[in-house]
């Protein structure tokens, strides 16, 4: 009996301890996942929002700079006429681009007011004069060709140039105004204009030589001869290689 009580002390033992150690260890194994947990609950940590370039900024975009588009200005509304123009109040400055000997050549008419902010005048050949010199040496004239000068109502202001174009076939005048006088030859000239009582204005240009016309000229084949060789050639045909 005694015996077969110790065996039962013993045997008590055992499973106390052994029931200590699983509680202990499936404690560990709840504080382990306690612990996992935990961390996996934790929030993330917010970085700094990236800027528009791609790096981390302090949180604001970068605003790029918009251009400013400054409107022109309009231009103020030209003068209505108030009424004709005194002849004694047109100014007449001719100009002659790219005059060449041997063509017609336009002469360019800019009609100004000096004092009067806008009016109409009548361009004819009874209002205008054209006059073409070389030194001493008169070349062309309205007066014998008043028929160039076109005739036409028009409005002169003092702010700015209106334009009348004459023409002039680039040959002397004569009384007859005649298309079988001589060519006016390369060199520097003076035309004058003026209007009615008007002071002449001079100014002088150059009429230029033409350029000579370029000819391109294809060289013609020499005729084959008997032997395939220039004109009359005695050469003998090659046989063909097949």
């Amino acid at each position: 009996m005694l015996t077969l009580a110790l065996l039962l002390v013993v045997a008590i033992g055992k499973v106390l301890s052994w029931s200590s150690d699983g509680s202990s260890e499936r404690g560990a194994r709840q504080a382990g996942a306690d612990t996992t947990g935990g961390s996996a609950s934790a929030e993330p940590t917010k970085s700094p929002p990236a800027s528009e370039s791609g790096k981390p900024g302090n949180g604001k975009r970068s605003k790029t700079p918009t251009a400013t588009v400054t409107p022109s200005p309009t231009p103020p509304p030209l003068p209505e006429p108030t009424g004709p123009c005194p002849d004694t109040d047109v100014l007449i400055t001719p100009t002659v681009p790219d005059p060449v000997a041997g063509r017609d050549v336009m002469i360019v008419l800019n009609l100004q007011t000096g004092v009067t902010e806008a009016c109409t005048w009548q361009v004819s050949a009874d209002t205008v004069t054209l006059k073409i010199t070389s030194g001493p040496d008169d070349i062309w004239s309205s007066r014998e060709c008043p028929k160039v000068i076109p005739t036409q109502d028009i409005v002169v202001r003092r702010a700015m140039a209106t334009q009348v174009p004459v023409m002039w076939n680039s040959r002397r005048s004569d009384e007859y105004c005649s298309d079988r006088t001589a060519w006016a030859l390369p060199g520097f000239y003076h035309v004058a204009a003026a209007a009615l009582s008007g002071e002449p204005t001079d100014v002088q240009f150059e009429l230029t030589a033409p350029l000579p016309e370029t000819v391109t000229q294809t060289a013609d084949p020499e005729p084959a001869g008997k032997g395939g060789k220039g004109k009359g050639g005695k050469g003998k045909n090659k046989p063909n290689r097949d």
